[in-house]
C-alpha cells in the first residue's frame, strides 16, 4: 500500500480536503493508495474549518473529525509521495532535502474565505488528483 502526504499550512482546510478526496478518488479507481495529512504551521488539535465541513458533506465525505497536526519527521518517511499546496511550501521542503511535488498549478487558501471559496479549493484539489495518483 502506497502512501500520499498532503501538506499545507494549517492542516485545517486544503491538506484534510485532499487526503479525504484522495482516499475517495484511490477507493474508486481500485489504486491501492491511502492518504494523510499536515501543516507545516499547524497548531496542534485545532479543528478542521466548518466550510471545509460543509464542502466536504456535499460530496457525502465527513471530514468533522479531523484536528490539525504538525508535519513530522515520521510522516514524512512514511510518505511515497509528498504534495504542497503551493510553491512557497515545495521550496522550503526542498531547500531542506525532502522531495515534494506541487499538486496541480497550485491550490488557493480558502482559509477565512466564503463556503463558495472553498468549494472551488475543493474542486481544484479534485481536478488534480489524477495527476497526484500517476504510477501508484
Amino acid at each position: 500500500m502506497k502512501h500520499v502526504l498532503f501538506l499545507c499550512t494549517g492542516n485545517t482546510c486544503r491538506s484534510p480536503m485532499a487526503a479525504a478526496l484522495f482516499d475517495r478518488y484511490a477507493r474508486e479507481k481500485g489504486i491501492g493508495a491511502v492518504a494523510d495529512s499536515a501543516g507545516l504551521a499547524a497548531w496542534p488539535g485545532e479543528r478542521v474549518s466548518p466550510h471545509a465541513v460543509t464542502v466536504m458533506a456535499e460530496l457525502g465525505e465527513d471530514v468533522s473529525a479531523h484536528v490539525a497536526k504538525p508535519v513530522t519527521k515520521e510522516l514524512l518517511a512514511a510518505a511515497d509521495r509528498v504534495f504542497c499546496m503551493s510553491a512557497d511550501q515545495v521550496g522550503a521542503l526542498q531547500a531542506a532535502g525532502i522531495p515534494a511535488a506541487l499538486l496541480g498549478e497550485g491550490i488557493p487558501d480558502p482559509y477565512g474565505g466564503t463556503v463558495e471559496d472553498y468549494r472551488r479549493c475543493r474542486d481544484t484539489i479534485a481536478a488534480a488528483l489524477p495527476q497526484a495518483a500517476e504510477g501508484l
